[in-house]
């Protein structure tokens, strides 16, 4: 199996966590996820959903940058998490106390039963996320 795969469905289980409402940085992600993901491999996993965003089901509006910034540029992320309820103040931040999502909890591979154990996840050319 493609180990870049593996990870990959593993930060995207683990994203499926964040409730609607809520956000989490890139790092509690990767915290949640383990070694060996770091904040840049969910950056990479997320920016591999590339133009599909629409298409995937992946909430990926939902991780973003330390401090409760949006890192990435345009609105769509900050509209969809508007239309969840998140709450931008005037700097353009999220507060993290108010919205940050508890108990993402740190988990070695994905739980059993979820969408990218069950190889749910579209294919994509030669099998990878791209």
């Amino acid at each position: 199996m493609d180990d870049r795969r593996t990870l990959f469905d593993r930060i995207y289980d683990v994203v499926f966590r964040i409730p609607k409402g809520r956000v989490a940085t890139y790092g509690q992600v990767a915290e949640a996820v383990g070694a060996p993901c770091d904040a840049r491999r969910v950056g990479w996993a997320l920016a591999s959903l590339g133009q599909r965003k629409d298409e995937l089901p992946v909430p990926w509006q939902r991780v973003v940058a330390a401090g409760g910034k949006i890192s990435l540029p345009g609105n769509r992320q900050r509209t969809l998490l508007e239309e969840e309820g998140v709450v931008f103040d005037s700097r353009g931040r999220i507060d993290l106390e108010r919205f940050g999502c508890r108990g993402l909890g740190r988990r070695a591979e994905a739980a059993p039963g979820s969408r990218a154990r069950q190889g749910e996840w579209p294919a994509f050319p030669g099998g990878k996320h791209v």
